[in-house]
């Protein structure tokens, strides 16, 4: 009979890599189920461009859909070329006007609406969204002023 002697020393170094082992086995296991599960919760996102970004959109894509977030008012004092009028507070309403094919920029006085608006869109499955960061107040470029007539 062969009695088999462990020291005490051999034995921390053995329970340690195992208890090493079990952790890195459970950090796997939870981290890429959330990951994956994350993954499944993103559909859409939206891109920020800043002005001189948007301009090139602008003029590399005939097609675009300018949407200006702002109020009438604001909106009649001025405002990007051929950009429709679309006012946040109506856009959740309205969005079924709007093409989920088209490419979207959007803008605001400043820039918060517009990410709010993008965010809302993006969410609502339009894939291809665009927000002008800084919103008409950093628009360097040329503006038109209208007026909008109501009945």
């Amino acid at each position: 009979m062969h009695i088999f002697v462990v020291k005490r020393r051999n034995l921390y170094i053995v329970l340690g890599l195992i208890l090493v082992l079990i952790i890195a086995l459970l950090f796997f296991v939870f981290t890429r189920d959330k990951a994956v599960s994350n993954y499944s919760t993103i559909k859409y996102t939206y891109s920020n461009l800043l002005p001189e970004e948007a301009k090139e959109l602008i003029e590399g894509n005939p097609h675009i859909v300018i949407l200006d977030v702002r109020s009438e008012k604001e909106y009649s004092k001025g405002h990007l070329e051929n950009a429709f009028l679309l006012p946040l507070k109506e856009l959740k309403d309205r969005k079924v006007e709007l093409s989920e094919e088209n490419v979207y920029l959007v803008y605001c006085d400043n820039g918060k609406d517009s990410q709010k608006a993008s965010k809302l869109l993006s969410e609502s499955g339009y894939s291809r969204v665009y927000t002008l960061v800084g919103g008409y107040k950093k628009w360097p470029y040329e503006i038109t002023k209208s007026v909008i007539y109501t009945d």
